[in-house]
């Protein structure tokens, strides 16, 4: 190992000592040489040392680095898995969110069973909404509403279930607003497209309402006489006997 400038005047301080030390000017070449090898030989055993504990020192500094160095990585490490759990919970959330809007969706289009004139109708609930919308007009006394809610929902639901009664609150809403032809018409179509729907029967008793107002009385007994015929069973039968006799 080369020896560096603060080394080498250490050694020449000992070489002074030893000088000036009147016990070394006995010393013969022989035991001088002897001398100086054994003080090179403590000499390199100091350096070895030295080396050995800078090299030591060098180890520790560098241990405490690479621990230094692995802390930070954990800490980083333990930063993205938070923000990596976090990402997770919230994907978990909007997984839920979304399922659950599905599901809402998925309920809005599946058929709900409803009774209606007796019947029990499989009706996807956005039909029946519409429905009862026009219903609730009618009900009100707001027939131009319940009309209009009407015509959308034939227009927008072709062959539905629902039709029938529809079409029946349809013709009574023109009715209630002084149209008989039209009402005529509505009701007149509906017994004739649905003869076997509960709603015909009412549909022939309304449409003779209407050719009354028209001062059309034979019609009137004409589909009065159809509707008994027909349907003598139902309770529109029963107040059609009632209104034959009283045009008799």
């Amino acid at each position: 190992m080369t020896l560096n400038v603060k080394q080498l005047a250490w050694i020449s301080a000992l070489f002074c000592v030893f000088a000036s030390n009147p016990a070394f000017a006995i010393f013969d070449d022989t035991e001088a040489r002897k001398a100086i090898v054994e003080l090179r030989q403590q000499v390199k055993q100091l350096e070895e040392r030295i080396a050995r504990m800078e090299s030591a020192n060098q180890g520790q500094l560098t241990l405490a680095q690479s621990l230094s160095d692995k802390d930070r990585e954990i800490a980083r490490l333990r930063g993205d898995l938070e923000v990596a759990s976090n990402n997770i919970r919230k994907l978990q959330e909007d997984n839920k969110l979304l399922y659950t809007n599905l599901d809402e969706r998925i309920k809005k289009l599946e058929p709900k069973a409803v009774q209606l004139d007796g019947e029990e109708l499989s009706v996807p609930p956005e039909q029946f909404g519409d429905y009862q919308a026009g219903l609730d007009h009618f009900k009100a006394g707001n027939y131009k509403d319940a009309a209009r809610q009407f015509e959308e929902f034939l227009g927008k639901y072709k062959q539905s279930k629902l039709e029938p009664q529809v079409r029946y609150f349809l013709g009574s809403t023109q009715f209630a607003q002084g149209e008989y032809k039209t009402a005529l018409v509505t009701q007149r179509d509906l017994a004739k497209d649905f003869p076997d729907s509960p709603r015909a029967p009412d549909a022939l008793l309304s449409m003779a309402s209407s050719q009354l107002e028209l001062k059309s009385i034979p019609g009137a007994r004409k589909t009065l006489n159809e509707l008994v015929t027909k349907y003598p069973d139902s309770p529109a039968a029963t107040s059609a006997k009632a209104r034959l006799n009283a045009l008799k």
